[in-house]
């Protein structure tokens, strides 16, 4: 017969035991104890027991049914638990217990969410935002049009104004479908201009009053256009889900998560490539118009030269903070010039 020294827990009082386990056949055990002074006896079947296996400092454990508890005084789980099952289980634990496959698990699932955030996710989003039915569109689009209104003021710009702006934008980027052109005064988004996934181009007086040519304004708004023709704001806005959702599954915490979809869109910071692809649909737009593409480049460099004078914390350090202003960018206009007055007529 064997027996194994133990801590037994009754379930009853938290008081330990010491007790012995003993095997009476294949399927039943018995736990026997003391109890002032009286000998204490249960018959335990196998099918009532869960073995819990030897995690960090902990031992092996035994979990029964009525809330009792029999814990082993060593790390190796005896024989006659040792069954093919559990074998397996026990190898399992000196693994669990081992530095090197530690290690290794640590390096394996930080290079795991390294590639899942740096290509992963973008893959994923893309394919998501191409798909996206029309009615999610405006319906989440319509969401963070909403929220844009709620920071800014209703626009100064005279009717004409607003009406020749949309007339000569609408004739700029042809035969494509044009934006649902809307003007507010930006306050604190200041000199900005915002795609949104609803076919709606949102644009600040302050950009307008920035501008020393309306060919500067179309630059922006043909931008803005290559923006919602790859449904850039759609995909920085699922993939800032996607990186939430890989949070959420490290630290527990999703709150919210869905509810930040408007201000992810309307808020996005584009990245290098999908500044680069809508600038280049700008630069084919003007250049297929007879716009002279250096007025782009010149609105960037005011841009960006606005911005460094007012470093200090002004409205302007906020100029385009969506849209990056980048030396890259206004020398891939200078390219994009030079290149097309090398090329045959």
């Amino acid at each position: 017969m064997q027996i194994v020294q133990v801590i037994f827990y009754d379930g009853i009082v938290a008081k330990p035991h010491q007790a012995q386990l003993l095997l009476i056949d294949p399927e039943q055990f018995e736990i026997h104890y003391m109890v002032e002074g009286r000998k204490v006896i249960h018959r335990i079947r196998r099918e009532e027991m869960e073995l819990l296996g030897a995690i960090g400092d902990n031992h092996p454990a035994i979990e029964l049914n009525n809330d009792a508890r029999i814990e082993f005084l060593s790390r190796d789980l005896p024989e006659m638990f040792k069954l093919k099952q559990q074998k397996l289980q026990q190898k399992i634990w000196h693994l669990e217990r081992s530095p090197s496959l530690i290690a290794f698990s640590l390096i394996f699932m930080v290079g795991f969410i390294f590639v899942l955030v740096r290509w992963g996710v973008p893959f994923a989003a893309y394919h998501i935002a191409m798909q996206l039915p029309a009615s999610t569109l405006n319906e989440i689009g319509g969401q963070s049009e909403q929220y844009v209104f709620e920071q800014t003021q209703p626009s100064q710009l005279s009717t004409a104004r607003q009406s020749q702006l949309k007339q000569a934008y609408a004739a700029l980027i042809q035969p494509d479908q044009p934006a649902k052109l809307l003007f507010r005064k930006g306050d604190a988004l200041s000199a900005n201009a915002l795609a949104l996934p609803n076919n709606t181009i949102i644009v600040t007086d302050e950009l307008v009053a920035l501008a020393k040519d309306d060919q500067e304004i179309l630059g922006v708004l043909a931008h803005e256009q290559g923006h919602l023709k790859h449904r850039h704001s759609l995909q920085q806005a699922i993939a800032g889900l996607g990186v939430g959702a890989v949070i959420m599954m490290i630290s527990g915490d999703g709150s919210d998560l869905l509810n930040s979809i408007p201000m992810l869109l309307a808020g996005a910071k584009f990245s290098r490539n999908f500044e680069q692809d809508a600038d280049l649909y700008a630069l084919n737009q003007m250049q297929q118009r007879k716009i002279d593409v250096m007025h782009y480049a010149n609105f960037l460099k005011r841009l960006e030269e606005q911005s460094a004078e007012d470093s200090k914390g002004s409205n302007w350090t906020q100029i385009l903070s969506t849209h990056p202003i980048t030396q890259d960018r206004i020398q891939m206009v200078l390219d994009f010039k030079a290149k097309q007055a090398q090329s045959p007529k």
